[in-house]
């Protein structure tokens, strides 16, 4: 490989633009003897005559010279863009985060945070995951995630550092033409007994049986799923009753029927959404203005609720 520098890059390109190395010298604040050894150093490099020496006029370029000169040319240009990226990465104005979200809450919040971030901070690469719960947790201790959007169910303070979001309230969902459907309000102890089905993913599941024992109630499970449109349909259709905290904009499904949402009476124990990153891991000038966006756009959703 042809070991030609940035420096002797930009002394030709000075003498190329001066038309003489005297010129060239004073614009680049060197000597001239600077200068004439780049020039030649560069001719023994790359094996090419890049200037024809005219004693009384100067210098001027050979046609490897003009050839030579726009690829310099090309060559500091993206030197400089490298320089000012250097800037920007050391004063955290750009950058690549990567964000992952519970799967469920993704199709709710995920596409107005990378439209709306864009918009924002249009240097910032959000690379984005949706997995599950403890693949998310998993992922920020191992570094493989900068910060996830998922629901606090435990999450250790000790490993994480945990930036609230929002608290949805959960909510009853009934067929249409079901008895509860023309409420206001239910009890919870009006699942007792009552088909049930249930949102299935790991950990959430564990929520929903431990809110069972504390309401010390007893729903018959009848079906289950891991989709929360599955869930809505299975309601929808009349195959049992749910509960689930995120709502949907629409209450009809993706078969074009509907569930009735209903009120709880009593707390079911509300699972809070946060954003969280590795503890240990400093919230600098990348991560911290992103945690802040999120919280500032949860608060504006959850104002309309």
């Amino acid at each position: 490989m042809t070991r030609i520098t940035l420096r002797q890059c930009a002394y030709f390109q000075a003498v190329a633009r001066k038309g003489g190395i005297a010129a060239a010298a004073e614009t680049a604040g060197v000597s001239q003897p600077a200068i004439a050894q780049a020039i030649t150093k560069l001719e023994d490099l790359t094996g090419l005559v890049l200037f024809r020496r005219l004693h009384a006029r100067g210098m001027e370029l050979t046609p490897q010279g003009r050839e030579f000169l726009r690829h310099a040319d090309q060559l500091l240009a993206l030197a400089d863009q490298m320089d000012m990226a250097v800037e920007d990465i050391a004063q955290q104005r750009r950058g690549t985060l990567r964000l992952g979200c519970f799967q469920s809450l993704a199709p709710f919040f995920l596409a107005q945070i990378l439209t709306g971030y864009q918009r924002q901070a249009p240097d910032v690469v959000l690379n984005l995951s949706e997995m599950l719960q403890e693949e998310l947790t998993t992922a920020l201790q191992e570094n493989e995630l900068d910060l996830a959007i998922l629901y606090d169910l435990g999450l250790d303070a000790r490993l994480f550092n945990i930036h609230p979001l929002a608290e949805p309230q959960p909510y009853l969902i009934v067929p249409q033409g079901h008895p509860l459907a023309g409420q206001d309000r239910v009890s919870i102890r009006a699942l007792d007994g009552e088909d049930f089905v249930l949102f299935d993913a790991p950990q959430s599941r564990e929520y929903f049986h431990a809110q069972f024992a504390h309401h010390e109630i007893k729903p018959r499970i009848a079906y289950r799923s891991a989709s929360i449109e599955t869930v809505r349909s299975y309601v929808a259709n009349g195959l049992g009753l749910s509960i689930l905290s995120m709502r949907p904009v629409s209450d009809l499904t993706y078969e074009g029927k509907s569930v009735v949402p209903v009120a709880l009476t009593e707390g079911f124990g509300a699972t809070p959404i946060v954003i969280a990153t590795r503890a240990g891991v400093a919230e600098d000038a990348l991560l911290a203005p992103l945690i802040a966006f999120c919280q500032e756009l949860f608060a504006e959703l959850y104002q309309r609720v």
